[in-house]
């Protein structure tokens, strides 16, 4: 097996680490930063087995690392749920609000509670533009 010197395995870190700007996606990054720690450990320790195995399991254990980290950070919004998803939908008045009073709207084909601060007719759409528990403040639709 070939024995690389330190600054063999710091300068291929650093090359290797270059290219990331070349091609970018965050991965060849880890190989670089492995290779560079691996010089590092191939100026105190001269077995070739230790540099290689050091090399793989950094270079893997980075790489894992990044991904894990990278999913935690960029995990996606929960979709929302219950009548937050409403908000913004359009929905039929099927029964009339006369503020304070709360009146229905059929909605994505449910009848749900609503309150509006004006009164609007029965057959009147309206548009959902908050919720506040299992109540959808609504507007008249305009136009």
């Amino acid at each position: 097996m070939p024995v690389l010197k330190p600054v063999v395995w710091i300068v291929a870190g650093l090359v290797i680490a270059a290219l990331e700007m070349v091609v970018p996606g965050n991965v060849i990054i880890w190989f670089g930063l492995a290779a560079i720690l691996t010089g590092i450990i191939a100026i105190f320790v001269h077995n070739p087995y230790v540099h290689y195995g050091a090399f793989i399991i950094l270079s893997g254990g980075a790489l894992f690392l990044a991904q894990w980290i990278g999913r935690k950070i960029t995990r996606p919004e929960p979709e929302p749920v219950g009548a937050l998803r409403l908000f913004g939908a359009i929905g039929l008045v099927i029964k009339e609000i006369n503020p304070p009073e709360l009146g229905r709207v059929k909605v994505d084909g449910e009848e749900w509670l609503a309150q509006s601060d004006e009164s609007i007719g029965t057959g009147e759409r309206v548009k959902v533009v908050r919720v506040e528990g299992t109540r959808l403040i609504v507007e008249r639709l305009k136009g």
